[in-house]
């Protein structure tokens, strides 16, 4: 929410008066959880992400107005009419297989969210527990790695919705080892995780997850960034900076 929310204002103070074409042709790029981020930039979920959470509807949920209206601002998205192509870097569109009880247990002992966050939300999680689709009761708000976890409600429901239409997307997925790229991993996602069809182009580097330091990563990104440029040339924009 905040994501999308900063690049509008962006974009708003940038060009107030809409007149650079260019500035709103954006490529938007994550790696491992930001590229889950970073579809949340150009998808249309309708009342889809608030379905695979909410057994309800959210009107019916106890709540104050002002956190049912934070929780409309994070679950009902449309896509950023500025974002046109969008670059996945090993990102685990299913979850890590990383992440569990005992790995969650430990994060949310040491995740600390905003004071302002937790007592907006304290009366819902409590008191309108069972508004919710959860394998335990829930108290308190999900860490960034709960959200990761297989099998996790928001994970399934944002894996279901496309992207939207005419928003090409790529994929640059890390691969340990040598063996099938399909059958690998990078230590942390597995390509099952990270593969999405559907994708304008797909390339498997062979590194750890931390692959945006590496040379085959980086030159993905810069052929995906000059074809992009090349795209918007032949239909009358010239982004590209000048030569020098």
């Amino acid at each position: 929410m905040l994501l999308r929310e900063k690049l509008t204002d962006v974009v708003s103070r940038l060009d107030p008066n809409g007149q650079d074409t260019c500035l709103r042709q954006m490529v938007v790029l994550g790696h491992s959880q930001g590229g889950l981020l970073t579809k949340l930039t150009a998808v249309d979920t309708g009342s889809r992400l608030w379905n695979a959470i909410g057994r309800v509807p959210l009107a019916e949920v106890p709540a104050s107005e002002e956190f049912r209206n934070l929780l409309a601002r994070a679950l009902f998205v449309k896509p950023l009419p500025f974002v046109r192509r969008l670059v996945f870097v090993a990102t685990p569109h299913r979850g890590s297989f990383r992440t569990g009880a005992l790995v969650n247990s430990l994060v949310r002992r040491m995740v600390r969210l905003p004071e302002s966050l937790v007592s907006m939300s304290h009366h819902t999680l409590t008191q309108g527990s069972g508004a919710f689709y959860a394998a335990r009761t829930i108290a308190s708000l999900p860490t960034a790695t709960e959200n990761m976890t297989p099998g996790n409600p928001f994970l399934e429901g944002l894996a279901a919705i496309p992207v939207a239409d005419g928003v090409p997307y790529h994929s640059i997925i890390a691969v340990k080892g040598a063996g099938p790229a399909e059958e690998g991993n990078d230590g942390v996602v597995a390509y099952r995780s990270a593969h999405v069809d559907g994708a304008a182009s797909e390339l498997v580097v062979r590194s750890s997850h931390s692959t945006q330091s590496e040379p085959a990563t980086v030159q993905e990104v810069r052929r995906i960034l000059h074809l992009h440029g090349a795209e918007l040339e032949v239909a009358g924009l010239n982004c590209l900076p000048a030569a020098r």
